[in-house]
C-alpha cells in the first residue's frame, strides 16, 4: 500500500513541538551503528589504543604536538559584549580575574595554559571531559565571589558510559570505579564536553585525529616487523650443524657419541644465533656450515615505501603534509606549496581554537556554558546579549606580514602613502623598537629617498597647485 504524504500548510505561527528525534543509536550510554570493531565502539578502549598510537609512532606523535603546540601558543582574553555597558565590562572584568587573563594573576588554581594542555588532548581519541570545580573567594573589590578553581581532567580511559535519560540529550557521565574509588556521575551542567565531529547524540564524536591513522598505523607496524624478520634472516646467517660420519667411524665414535656431539653442537648455534655467545667450538666429525645470511637475497624497498605511505597519509591526517615535503621519497619540496598546507593548518588550528572558546563562553548549556553559569551565581539572571566572550589572537595569518612584499608596488603605484604611523607599525611587528622621534620624516621625504629629488619636488608642487 503506497504511503501517502500530508499535506502541507502554511505556517501562521510557531510549532514549538519536538517532532524528529537525534537518530542516533544510544543503548544504555553506549553509541552504535558507526563502527563494527569493538576497539573503536568502547569509548575507553579507543582511548587505550590512542596512547599506543601516540607513544609508540614518531609520526603521529610530531603531527600531534605540532598542532597541539600551535594552538597553546594563542593568546587569551575575555572581551565585554558591549564596551559602553558598565555591567558589560564587569563582567568581562570578573572573567578576566577567575581566568587569569588580561593582565590578571587569576583565581584558578592552575594556570588557563596549564589546562589547555589537557584539554586539547581531546582532539586525539574524539573527546574528552571536564569536570568544573568551584570555590568561594574575595575579588579584587573585596567581595566574596564563586570562582571557577579548576577544570578537573576526567581521563577518557576511565569513561563507562554517556546518561541521557531520554537517549537524546546528555545529562551527565558516568566513570569507572578506580583505584578503589567509585566516582559519582558528574551532571551535565558541571562539566564540559569537548567533542570532535558529534553529530546527533553521538558524545563521543567520530573517533579524533587519530581514527583516520589507526589503519596506517597498523600498517606501518606489521610492515616494520616483517622488515626486522628480513633483516635478521638475511643479514645473520643460519648455522648449520654438518656431521661426517666417515671421520666419527675412523676416530670409533658410537652412534652415542655422535648424537651428543650434534646435541652440543645445536646448543652452541642457539647460543650464537642469540647473541649469547661469540664462537663456535667444532670437531673433526662435527662442523658447522651456513645457510643464507647473502644480503644481495633482501630487498627492503617494498616494506620502506608502505612505511612512507603511512608516513605521508597520517601526516596528511592531521593537515600537516607541510612536514613530509624535502624528505627522501617524496615528490616535490616546493615552497609554495609548503605554505599553501601551511595556510590549511593553521586554519584547522583556529577553528579547533574557536571551538574551545564556543564551549567556554556562551549561556549554561548541557556540557558547555561555563561562563554563563558563572554569571548567574554572582550576577543573577541577566541578558545572554551581555555575556563576555572568549577570543584568542597569534593564530592567523599576520594580513601586514602577507603584504610586505607588496608595499613598494603599492607605494609607486600612489596606492599607499608611507608615513610615520605605518613604519612605527612596521617596526613594532618586526621588533625593532618605536620609531624615535628624530628619525620622523614627512611624506615627501619619504618619496625623495625613492626618487630623484626633482621629480618628487615637481609632483609635490604639482599637487599644491592642484590643490589650491
Amino acid at each position: 500500500m503506497k504511503r501517502r504524504s500530508s499535506r502541507h500548510y502554511k505556517a501562521q505561527s510557531p510549532s514549538f513541538a519536538t517532532r524528529g528525534i537525534t537518530g542516533t543509536r544510544l543503548n544504555g550510554g553506549y553509541v552504535s551503528g558507526y563502527e563494527q570493531n569493538q576497539s573503536f565502539t568502547n569509548p575507553a578502549t579507543w582511548a587505550e589504543v590512542c596512547i599506543e598510537m601516540y607513544r609508540t609512532d614518531p609520526v603521529i606523535r610530531r603531527s600531534f604536538n605540532i598542532l597541539k603546540q600551535t594552538l597553546l601558543s594563542a593568546q587569551w582574553r575575555w572581551v565585554p559584549a558591549d564596551e559602553g555597558d558598565e555591567a558589560c565590562l564587569e563582567y568581562s572584568r570578573y572573567a578576566n580575574e577567575c581566568w587569569g587573563l588580561d593582565g590578571y594573576s587569576g583565581q584558578m588554581s592552575s594556570s588557563w595554559e596549564s589546562q589547555l594542555n589537557y584539554l586539547f588532548e581531546f582532539l586525539k581519541n574524539g573527546f574528552r571531559v571536564a569536570e568544573e570545580v568551584y570555590k568561594l573567594e574575595r575579588d579584587e573589590h573585596g567581595r566574596m565571589m564563586v570562582f571557577l578553581d579548576h577544570y578537573a581532567d576526567r581521563e577518557p580511559t576511565s569513561h563507562y558510559k554517556f546518561i541521557s535519560l531520554d537517549d537524546q540529550n546528555l545529562d551527565g557521565v558516568q566513570q569507572w570505579g578506580v583505584n578503589g574509588l567509585h566516582p559519582q556521575p558528574i551532571p551535565a551542567n558541571k562539566m564540559i564536553l569537548l567533542t570532535l565531529g558529534q553529530t546527533g547524540s553521538n558524545f563521543a564524536g567520530d573517533g579524533g585525529f587519530f581514527r583516520p591513522c589507526h589503519f596506517y598505523w597498523r600498517s606501518k607496524q606489521r610492515a616494520l616487523t616483517l622488515l626486522m624478520i628480513g633483516i635478521e634472516r638475511f643479514t645473520s646467517p643460519t648455522p648449520v650443524v654438518k656431521v661426517d660420519r666417515s671421520v666419527a667411524e675412523s676416530l670409533g665414535m658410537t652412534d652415542e657419541d655422535i648424537n651428543s656431539a650434534v646435541d652440543e653442537a645445536e646448543a652452541q648455534a642457539q647460543a650464537y644465533t642469540s647473541h649469547e655467545a661469540s664462537y663456535l667450538v667444532t670437531s673433526p666429525a662435527v662442523s658447522f656450515e651456513t645457510y643464507g645470511g647473502t644480503s644481495s637475497n633482501f630487498n627492503p624497498d617494498m616494506a620502506l615505501s608502505v612505511v612512507r605511505e603511512a608516513d605521508q597519509q597520517m601526516s596528511t591526517a592531521f593537515l600537516a603534509q607541510m612536514l613530509e615535503l624535502g624528505r627522501v621519497g617524496s615528490d616535490t619540496g616546493s615552497r609554495a606549496v609548503g605554505e599553501v598546507h601551511m595556510s590549511l593548518f593553521r586554519r584547522s588550528a583556529l577553528n579547533i581554537a574557536d571551538y574551545i572558546a564556543s564551549v567556554v563562553s556562551g549561556v549554561d548549556r548541557r556540557g558547555a556554558g561555563t561562563m554563563g553559569r558563572l554569571i548567574k551565581f554572582n550576577y543573577g539572571n541577566i541578558s545572554p546579549s551581555k555575556l563576555p566572550r572568549l577570543e584568542h589572537t597569534g593564530l592567523d595569518v599576520d594580513a601586514l606580514a602577507e603584504s610586505l612584499s607588496a608595499l613598494p608596488l603599492l607605494v609607486q603605484s600612489s596606492l599607499l602613502t608611507p608615513d610615520n604611523d605605518l613604519e612605527r607599525m612596521i617596526r613594532s611587528r618586526v621588533g625593532a623598537g618605536d620609531l624615535p622621534e628624530e628619525a620622523e620624516r614627512t611624506a615627501i621625504d619619504r618619496s625623495m629617498s625613492q626618487t630623484s629629488g626633482g621629480s618628487a619636488l615637481s609632483e609635490y608642487i604639482k599637487r599644491r597647485v592642484k590643490n589650491g
